[in-house]
C-alpha cells in the first residue's frame, strides 16, 4: 500500500516538472495588434513609413511666335487673351485676368511677340493656348500667382432703371444677364435669367436693385460698362427676388 502511494506521488511530481519545462520553453506570446483609431480609420504610418509621395507630372511647354491680332475678353468684358497670327490659322491665346494691366501695357495689335505655354481644351471644346510666359520686345511677363489681395471693399449698392436691349449669354449660349440701354449689364444666375427672357423681353423697362461688381487686382475691362449683380428686379410693377 505504501509502495503504491510512493509511485503515485512520483508520477505526479514528474508531470508537474514536465509542464513547467514546457511553459518555460514556449515563446512569449505576440503583442496584440494596435487598435484602430476612433472613427474606424487605420492607424497612421510611422514617420518615414508608408508610400513615398509621387511627384507631379512634368508638363511640356511649346513656344509660338507671331504678331498680336485682336485683344479678347471674357463675358464680363475683362481682358483675358488675344489672337496670335502665325503662319498658320490665328491661335487663340489665354492668360489669367490678373495679368490684364501688364499685358495691355506690353502689347498692341501688330506687336511681334513670342509666347510660351501649352494647349488646353475649354469646356466648350475650343482648343486654346494657355500663356505661361510672354516676350514682347524688351518686356517679359511670367504668369505668377497674383499678389495677396487687399481686404475687399464693401460693394456699393445701386438702383438703376432702363430698357432691355439685349441678353448677355455665357459661353454655353445660356442667358445670364440683361443689357440695358446705357450699356449696364445686370448679372444674375442662369436659371433666373432664362426665365426673364419671357418676363422681361427686349424693350421692357426694368428697375434693378443690386451691387456693382468691382474689378479685381490687375484686371482690365475692354468694354467699359457697369456690371451690377441684381438682388431685386422689378418688371411691369412686379418685383422679383433674385437668388
Amino acid at each position: 500500500m505504501q509502495t503504491n502511494q510512493i509511485a503515485l506521488y512520483t508520477a505526479l511530481l514528474i508531470g508537474t516538472c514536465m509542464t513547467s519545462i514546457t511553459h518555460a520553453q514556449s515563446p512569449a506570446a505576440s503583442p496584440a495588434p494596435p487598435s484602430q483609431l476612433a472613427g474606424g480609420g487605420p492607424t497612421p504610418p510611422r514617420p518615414g513609413g508608408g508610400h513615398p509621395i509621387q511627384p507631379q507630372a512634368i508638363m511640356s511647354l511649346t513656344t509660338l511666335s507671331g504678331t498680336v491680332g485682336q485683344l479678347t475678353a471674357n463675358e464680363d468684358g475683362i481682358l483675358n487673351g488675344f489672337t496670335l497670327n502665325t503662319n498658320a490659322t490665328p491661335q487663340p491665346v489665354r492668360f489669367s485676368t490678373h495679368l490684364g494691366q501688364q499685358v495691355e501695357a506690353a502689347i498692341k495689335a501688330g506687336s511681334r511677340v513670342t509666347v510660351m505655354g501649352y494647349n488646353k481644351v475649354s469646356p466648350q471644346g475650343e482648343t486654346l493656348f494657355q500663356l505661361v510666359k510672354l516676350d514682347a520686345g524688351k518686356t517679359q511677363l511670367v504668369d505668377a500667382p497674383p499678389a495677396i489681395p487687399q481686404p475687399p471693399t464693401t460693394p456699393s449698392r445701386q438702383t438703376i432703371s432702363g430698357k432691355v436691349t439685349d441678353f448677355q449669354l455665357d459661353r454655353e449660349g445660356r442667358a445670364n444677364g440683361l443689357v440695358l440701354t446705357d450699356g449696364t449689364v445686370v448679372k444674375m444666375p442662369p436659371h433666373v435669367a432664362g426665365q426673364l427672357t419671357t418676363l422681361a423681353p427686349k424693350g421692357s423697362t426694368v428697375t434693378v436693385d443690386g451691387y456693382a461688381q468691382p474689378l479685381g487686382d490687375g484686371q482690365v475691362q475692354l468694354q467699359k460698362h457697369t456690371i451690377v449683380r441684381a438682388s431685386v428686379l422689378t418688371v411691369g410693377g412686379q418685383s422679383y427676388l433674385i437668388q
